[in-house]
């Protein structure tokens, strides 16, 4: 009886009492920070994760598609338009054009990743049209975007080129100052004749983009050959980003990018997926990548279905300094093959870690990527010039204006033709959903772990890029017989020994369509200036199809006698 008696005098004391400590509690101040609550971290997975390996802007760079191959096609939509602000520096010269970034598919994540603005010298009198994804029967296919000639508000669309022809080289170069250019076919009086290839003499500072056409829904652009700047002066690329979802929806979103990628150190880990009509730069040294359609880049001499435009160059370019590039080249291929330790690594993170680790006279192997802000103070390759904010807005502005002109391109290449034999092809949905008014809730997906992802491939009949067995004549560059490194002999995937068959599109006959003026055109280059202009376009474009078109005359006339 005490006992209970007991118990219920302590049960009622603690009633009494505990409310006033706890007031007390509540109201007692915080008054040094290590007392406060600091919530946790943000998980990294909910950042964004700088690339220091991925696609590179296609504005900046593109290899040229010899044998128009099947598209990349995806199942995911593209999620809308990231809007980018202009970064605080920028080249200087009034030549560099700000040029936005856009979605491109991660088969690594299985998922899009952006690729951010670039800063860009436009090739002299050409202009920009923007690549866009489309809706197809199977997903989103990627349409690759072209540099099309000033002086013309227009484009024509061509229906299906015939197969190329002319891969290799006729004897030998008449100098070692001499490249080879491969055949084309140009419209003429309802057919295609055949331009053919021939040398053509190198310039410093400038590189070659040989004459080719552009796939479209709607049908074949030709793309005429045009001189371009060389990588290192065609301005400054920034690192793609991977955004997860929840960070690009957020209402009021955007981003200035501040990574810049190391031209010579992209050179050297370069890559090509020709159906994407993309460089990729990093880590893509496993087989598997081969099987996605990314190919090292040396590849391009011995798979004739592409041309890269920018090996060519360099090897002549290093012709000097390095006679056995081409055997250098191949020999350090095969050593970031065989040792993972040697490869670059993929995020900026992952860099910043490694570089911490090695002495300091290594670092540099691996410094792929900088900070604007470092890199504008070095100078070492470009100068930079501070930009105000009214400035910073302003390109901003005109920088988005590309993006309308991306959704302007969609809309006519889209949009059904009139004339009733040319009937949409195959996998063709009629106009697409724009990626920018794309307002549908996209999942995010985790990201991938395992091995490549296979992206889907449009579903017409196109086989792979024939690899050339025999041996190709390559322009004299060495005097005296060098071993080839040994290539590696693990698995690899190669392409398939056949000529792919060109895409479908809806054109049966040429179609020109009025396009509205392009925000990014490359600035004529004033004579009586410092700046030196590109050389005169090759006589052989002009001359060598005249001359075909005159003998097809003559044939004519023969027939109707």
């Amino acid at each position: 009886m005490k006992t209970l008696r007991y118990m219920l005098i302590v049960i009622v004391l603690v009633l009494l009492v505990y409310p006033l400590y706890s007031g007390a509690a509540d109201e007692q101040p915080l008054t040094s920070d290590t007392e406060q609550l600091v919530p946790p971290p943000e998980p990294a997975e909910e950042q964004p994760e700088v690339l220091t390996s991925g696609p590179v802007h296609e504005a900046f760079a593109e290899p040229v598609d010899l044998q128009v191959q099947a598209g990349l096609v995806t199942t995911k939509p593209p999620p809308a338009n990231i809007v980018e602000n202009a970064p605080p520096q920028r080249p200087a010269g009034k030549q560099f054009v700000l040029v936005p970034g856009y979605w491109a598919w991660d088969a690594d994540r299985n998922d899009y990743i952006w690729v951010s603005a670039c800063w860009r010298a436009a090739p002299p009198n050409m202009y920009w049209v923007p690549g866009y994804w489309v809706g197809v029967d199977e997903g989103w296919e990627w349409v690759a975007g072209f540099w099309a000639q000033s002086g013309t508000q227009e484009i024509e669309y061509l229906p299906v080129p015939p197969a190329f022809e002319d891969v290799q080289p006729s004897g030998q170069p008449p100098s070692e100052d001499h490249i080879w250019v491969p055949s084309c076919q140009y419209w003429y009086r309802d057919s295609y004749i055949t331009r053919p290839g021939y040398w053509l003499a190198s310039q410093p500072g400038w590189v070659w983009v040989p004459s080719h056409y552009v796939w479209t829904p709607r049908g074949y652009v030709f793309s005429p050959g045009y001189w371009d700047y060389s990588l290192e002066r065609r301005g400054v690329l920034f690192a793609p980003v991977y955004f997860p979802r929840s960070v690009y929806v957020r209402n009021g979103f955007s981003f200035s990018p501040s990574i810049v990628i190391n031209i010579g150190m992209l050179k050297v880990n370069l890559f090509i997926c020709p159906r994407y009509s993309h460089y990729y730069f990093g880590d893509y040294y496993d087989d598997s990548y081969v099987s996605v359609g990314i190919f090292p880049r040396y590849k391009s001499e011995r798979v004739h279905s592409w041309y890269d435009p920018i090996y060519v160059y360099d090897r002549w370019n290093n012709r000097q300094t390095e006679p056995r590039w081409e055997e250098h080249e191949l020999y350090e291929y095969n050593l970031r093959r065989s040792d993972k330790d040697l490869r670059p690594p993929k995020t900026y993170r992952e860099m910043e870690t490694r570089r911490a680790r090695m002495p300091e006279d290594q670092r540099k192997n691996i410094h792929i990527a900088r900070p604007l802000t470092e890199a504008a103070a070095s100078r070492a390759t470009m100068r930079f010039e501070q930009i105000n904010t009214r400035t910073q807005r302003k390109i901003t502005t005109q920088a988005t204006e590309v993006n309308k002109f991306r959704d302007e391109r969609n809309r006519w290449e889209s949009a059904p033709i009139a004339k009733k034999e040319a009937q949409p092809t195959k996998g063709y949905k009629g106009p697409a959903t724009q990626p920018s008014e794309h307002k549908e809730p996209v999942s995010q997906p985790e990201e991938h772990k395992g091995p490549v992802t296979q992206p889907s491939e449009h579903k017409e009949p196109v086989s792979q890029p024939e690899e050339h067995k025999g041996p190709v004549t390559q322009p004299s560059e060495h005097k005296e017989p060098v071993s080839r490194p040994e290539e590696h002999k693990g698995p690899v995937t190669q392409p398939a020994d056949h000529t792919p068959a060109p895409r479908e599109v809806r054109a049966t006959k040429p179609e020109k369509v009025k396009i509205p003026k392009s925000p990014v055109v490359g600035k004529s280059v004033d004579s009586g200036k410092s700046e030196v202009g590109p050389p005169s376009k090759p006589v052989e474009e002009h001359q060598q199809v005249d001359d075909t078109k005159n003998k097809n005359k003559g044939r004519d006339k023969n027939k109707g006698k």
